[in-house]
């Protein structure tokens, strides 16, 4: 059972739902919850706060309709006639389920980053090189702009 409901959708597309979309936004509720549990394991024990609680459901109805919002299923993004063009705004009537990253962020779940590793320069001040040697001993950790340079390299 999905957190959201269908008066969530309701309430992110301003309008009652229609006999057709009533039949389908029960099943496309749980996939969109389907979508935060396959990120969010925890949800079940995060679910405990009211606040997070009602952020989940608008997530889950916001998603919802931007399936719903989009004309002929979302296979058409741009259409043009004449002087006339329309395109589909995808932030809004994508078509697709998705949830999109500044929702992931609502939800304090960001994107998997790596993190660089930081030297504590131990090595590089006991066994300086000069920088023409670098190529040979590796990369030698110290910042050349911070760290002037001993006389005797020069």
């Amino acid at each position: 059972m999905a957190i959201g409901s269908p008066h969530d959708v309701e309430t992110s597309l301003m309008r009652d739902l229609t006999e057709t979309e009533n039949r389908y936004v029960d099943d496309l509720l749980d996939r969109a919850e389907r979508l935060l549990r396959a990120r969010i394991p925890d949800l079940d024990t995060r679910i405990d706060d009211e606040a997070f609680t009602a952020l989940v459901a608008d997530i889950e109805g916001e998603a919802v309709a931007r399936v719903l919002r989009a004309p002929d299923n979302g296979i058409m993004r741009q259409e043009g006639e004449g002087n006339y063009s329309y395109s589909l705004n995808l932030q809004v009537a994508s078509g697709l389920l998705d949830i999109l990253d500044g929702d992931w962020a609502k939800l304090g779940i960001g994107r998997v980053r790596s993190v660089a590793v930081e030297t504590d320069g131990y090595i590089t001040d006991r066994y300086r090189v000069p920088p023409q040697w670098w190529f040979q001993y590796g990369w030698g950790g110290g910042d050349q702009i911070a760290d002037p340079v001993p006389e005797v390299w020069q």
